[in-house]
């Protein structure tokens, strides 16, 4: 149900609107459109390679496993190199499979994987996956790198090149023996549709990249709702945890929302970041990539002026895309304004710190019927596989769940307690554009 619009905040995101608008109209043809936004004042650090698995060039390691689909290389699209590997599925049943047998050996007991894929249509693609095998498939451990929607929304858009973070450790499927990852001799990527037509995919190296010494845990409340600032607050101060709270501008001080008295109070004295979420009450059915470019940037613009209109620095370099959808387009207005983008990728959950893409950061946004010994589970896990959990918390309550993503405060507190006693690094979103050394 969309919340109530302001008179006044609709008038001033139209203003500001406009404006990008005519700064746009001022470029000469084919000038990059401006978004009037400022840009931010830091940015997150790009993961280096530890070293490359295959390069998907002329001479690569991979060919064709199964007589699905068609696998070949195609210099016209890559990262870079002379080609990248497309493997073409043929609409039907079963997997499109590229392997490498007899490589390596790679030690990745240390080291989490990084892939650049495209796919010429993420509405037909069901996933793309990564095995890994030290006994030439006897046994073999398989991870999922990408689905082409997630609760319905796209991570990336038609024909664009990503790069997608894979956290070793807890696989999709294990068989036989499972794998040694300290001696990792062969390799496979594979692509499904979900049955309506063949989908392309194209990738391209894929390498390792280092795992940060712990895991990492990241609590963030979106929408900033009451219970937030009731409830959630005073558990995490008792146990000494932070948060991120990401704003909608035009609910602050609306009833079932924070005031910004709190919002204020939390920044300043228990070191909260405020992020960057949108500026209006838009439909929980839409996200950005829903948008026209003028809305985009009216929303964009609108957030980051209120943000410093009221005096927050902590976090306002960092946005929560609203409903979590996300695509080239948005994140080229994002881009130059903000530092990262988080989304919200319950299929895939886990990412790395730092993100391979901080404008796709990945995230498990908790609904209702959440137990607390799963949500204990994926903080275990982050533990134990040194990867970043982003959990995503929306209205908190001491009654009945009235929606889908309300969350019980005594769940909350058990949560917060597993946390705490985790062998894990609590870090807000501010502390991605300052990562420490390894």
């Amino acid at each position: 149900m969309p919340h109530p619009h302001r008179a006044l905040a609709r008038a001033l995101l139209a203003v500001l609107a406009l404006a990008a608008l005519a700064t746009a109209a001022a470029q000469p043809s084919g000038a990059a459109t401006p978004n009037a936004l400022r840009p931010p004042a830091a940015t997150v650090p790009f993961v280096p390679a530890t070293f490359l698995l295959d390069g998907f060039d002329t001479g690569t390691a991979f060919a064709a496993q199964s007589a699905v689909g068609h696998i070949a290389l195609d210099p016209d699209e890559r990262v870079r190199g002379d080609a990248a590997l497309r493997l073409t599925t043929d609409g039907a049943a079963g997997q499109t499979n590229a392997r490498a047998t007899g490589v390596g050996p790679f030690d990745l007991r240390d080291a989490h994987l990084r892939l650049h894929v495209r796919v010429d249509d993420p509405a037909q693609l069901e996933h793309v996956q990564v095995y890994l095998s030290s006994d030439g498939f006897a046994g073999h451990v398989a991870y999922r790198v990408l689905r082409g929607l997630d609760d319905g929304r796209p991570v990336a858009g038609p024909g664009e090149w990503i790069a997608v973070g894979v956290v070793l450790g807890t696989p999709l499927a294990s068989v036989g023996a499972g794998v040694d990852l300290g001696a990792v001799t062969d390799l496979q990527v594979s692509v499904s549709n979900v049955g309506a037509g063949p989908v392309r995919v194209w990738v391209d190296a894929l390498e390792a990249i280092p795992r940060p010494a712990r895991g990492v845990v990241s609590l963030v409340f979106d929408d900033a709702r009451a219970g937030v600032a009731t409830l959630a607050a005073p558990l995490l101060e008792r146990v000494g945890l932070r948060a991120s709270v990401a704003v909608v501008a035009d609910l602050i001080d609306q009833p079932g929302f924070m005031t910004l008295a709190a919002l204020q109070h939390l920044e300043r004295f228990a070191g909260w970041d405020v992020l960057a979420h949108h500026a209006s009450a838009l439909d929980d059915a839409y996200g950005f990539e829903q948008l026209s470019d003028e809305a985009i940037v009216a929303e964009l613009v609108g957030i980051q002026a209120w943000l410093q209109r009221h005096g927050f620095h902590r976090g306002a370099d960092h946005l929560a895309y609203p409903s979590g959808g996300v695509d080239a387009r948005v994140v080229a207005h994002v881009r130059a304004g903000f530092a990262s983008g988080r989304t919200i990728v319950r299929g895939l959950g886990h990412d790395t710190w730092p993100p391979v893409d901080p404008y796709r950061i990945r995230a498990l946004s908790v609904r209702a019927d959440d137990a607390p010994e799963a949500l204990a589970a994926q903080v275990a896990r982050a533990a134990r596989e040194r990867s970043w959990l982003v959990l995503v918390f929306h209205q908190i309550t001491d009654g009945p769940a009235v929606g889908p993503t309300d969350f019980a405060a005594a769940d909350l507190a058990r949560v917060l307690e597993t946390i705490a006693a985790a062998d894990v690094d609590v870090r807000s979103f501010s502390e991605l554009t300052r990562v420490p050394p390894r």
